[in-house]
């Protein structure tokens, strides 16, 4: 006989009440999951101690990042769920629900700081420009899909999202709905404007036969792709062209490197990635620094 599954405590009105505010913010539902999670395991630790996050101390809260350090998390994973119980805290106190904000000067792990993985335009130059040709209606999508990848700077789950009128054939723009529902336009380069044009025009319907899904992407069933699905694709275009392992995210960040590269600002990087600060945006700056030295050298007069 199955066992029933153990009960998990709801929220307390505190964290409900958080939690509703950020759904009200408009932040995604991955991030919603993720904080809930997160603050759900620190409430069952404050309780193993008897208390909850409204009269939590700055001692509590210290043995609390303490206690994540034994569980081996990946320093990013630590500072996840530090982030989720400093907002938290930070929130209660604006709003008195509570006396004090314990969290504001527990420090969190540190980070080191991991470069993105990018592929060089050699490399993009192989993987968009396939030795066999693309003319079934699965290799259509596919090379569609990863021009666009490439060259709008788009997330897996954004691309598996957009649908057929995000996309405007007379200027070759893109509507993209990035995380918290933002939206922002990119322009589409000339070979992803070719390739999506030979998709819409000899593959799309074929794989999306009578369906009536309005994705732009469709699997060979007519049903949204989802991020497994461009994972896949992504890893099968790689290994025939005997190229690294990378994942979808590596196409963005190729994107933001060699627009960098090719001597864009930081300023419409981060617009064309729909990042809220340009300070997300500033990693591109350590990827590409053998470019800026050399840009230095050539341009300086004490280069």
């Amino acid at each position: 006989m199955q066992q029933p599954a153990p009960d998990i405590a709801p929220p307390s009105a505190g964290v409900a009440a958080y939690l509703d505010h950020l759904r009200g913010a408009g932040a995604a539902s991955a991030t919603l999951k993720a904080y809930g999670a997160d603050l759900a395991q620190y409430e069952r630790w404050l309780d193993s101690a008897g208390r909850t996050p409204a009269d939590a101390d700055v001692a509590l809260v210290r043995r609390y990042a303490a206690y994540l350090g034994t569980l081996r998390y990946a320093p990013a994973t630590s500072a996840r769920k530090l982030s989720a119980v400093r907002r938290l805290h930070a929130w209660l106190f604006v709003r008195g629900k509570a006396p004090a904000d314990p969290a504001a000067v527990v420090p969190g792990p540190r980070r080191g700081r991991k470069l993105p993985a990018t592929l060089n335009e050699q490399e993009m130059g192989r993987l968009l420009e396939p030795r066999r040709p693309a003319d079934g209606p699965r290799a259509l999508r596919d090379l569609a899909m990863l021009e666009a990848m490439y060259g709008c700077g788009l997330r897996a789950a954004e691309i598996c999202a957009l649908r057929l009128r995000d996309l405007d054939r007379h200027e070759w723009t893109l509507r993209v709905t990035g995380k918290g529902d933002k939206q922002r336009i990119v322009p589409v380069g000339r070979p992803a404007a070719a390739a999506l044009s030979r998709y819409l025009e000899r593959g799309r319907t074929a794989l999306a036969g009578e369906g009536d899904c309005d994705r732009l992407f469709v699997s060979v069933r007519g049903r949204p792709l989802h991020g497994s699905d461009v994972r896949r694709i992504l890893a099968a275009a790689l290994r025939r062209e005997g190229l690294p392992e990378r994942s979808p995210h590596a196409l963005r960040h190729t994107f933001a490197t060699h627009l960098l590269e090719g001597g864009a600002d930081l300023r419409s990087i981060q617009e064309l990635l729909g990042h809220a600060s340009v300070g997300t945006t500033q990693v591109y700056t350590h990827v590409s620094v053998r470019h800026l030295r050399a840009a230095h050298a050539q341009a300086h007069p004490r280069g």
